[in-house]
């Protein structure tokens, strides 16, 4: 019997190409949206591909949504937490009301989602949840830091989940990609006020990006089809290197910085 995977923000990016991945490896696919006329066109050509509508804001419709998802396939053997969107702006040009709703999409949104799913997992010990993350998450970028709290908070998350339902038969995994060339720019937020006090540090970003090595899209989404549903997935899946080695020298300056600074630590205990 083929597996269920249920997938938000399928309109878009990540989520719209994983959902082409996971029905070429005969999974069923449950495509959701906030908006179902957006979905990619190639859709309907797949026959084990059903497009629904899920707002991850709107808790009533994610229950409809899952709920359509098991009367059509029985299951669902794996979840993609994929809706997601991005917040510009130095920390003092976010309004509140933005604020509110990065962390209200990104994180409340995401676990939402999850809460909705898991009992139906719990019930037959099974599962895969895969969070979409960010190498954000570990190393903060100016004029990004409200975006990239959001994703640390989705880390966080997603350890403790893990250790969580573990126990319980399902697995977790949270995937962290370092940016590829989809629509994430042109669906950001910009900021409620400009302050031009921060000039440099939109320069410094814009010079980061343009610097950026993408990663590849179908090659990441074909990688994350692979190892969902194995026994023993990855709890943190890196994709794209060029991310990884940023990681990598982010963690390395955190523990110089610890080290430096460790005889004053000391005289804490």
């Amino acid at each position: 019997m083929s597996k269920t995977v249920l997938i938000t923000g399928a309109s878009t990016g990540m989520g719209e190409a994983i959902t082409f991945q996971y029905a070429e490896r005969g999974w069923n696919v449950v495509a959701t949206m906030r908006d179902t006329t957006k979905a990619n066109p190639a859709f309907a050509d797949l026959a084990n591909v059903l497009v629904t509508r899920l707002d991850v804001t709107d808790r009533a419709g994610i229950e409809t949504a899952v709920e359509e998802a098991l009367d059509r396939f029985g299951a669902i053997d794996a979840l993609v937490n994929a809706a997601g969107y991005g917040q510009v702006g130095a920390v003092e040009e976010v309004g509140p009301d933005q604020l509110r709703d990065q962390f209200e999409t990104n994180v409340v949104g995401l676990v939402q989602v999850i809460q909705v799913v898991l009992p139906h997992m719990r019930e037959r010990g099974f599962g895969h949840i895969l969070n979409i993350g960010s190498m954000g998450g570990h190393v903060s970028l100016p004029t990004m830091a409200v975006y990239c709290a959001s994703k640390s908070a989705v880390q966080n998350l997603t350890e403790g989940l893990a250790a969580e339902v573990g126990p319980l038969g399902i697995r977790v995994t949270l995937v962290e990609p370092a940016g590829f060339n989809t629509g994430f720019a042109n669906n950001s937020k910009l900021p409620a006020t400009s302050i031009p006090a921060y000039a440099p540090a939109y320069t410094t970003m814009a010079a980061f990006d343009s610097q950026a090595v993408r990663g590849d899209l179908v090659k990441s989404m074909a990688a994350v089809a692979d190892i969902t549903g194995i026994d023993e997935p990855p709890l943190h899946l890196a994709v794209a290197t060029a991310g990884l080695e940023m990681v990598r020298g982010r963690f390395a300056e955190l523990m110089d910085e610890y080290t430096r600074w460790e005889p004053l630590t000391a005289g804490t205990d």
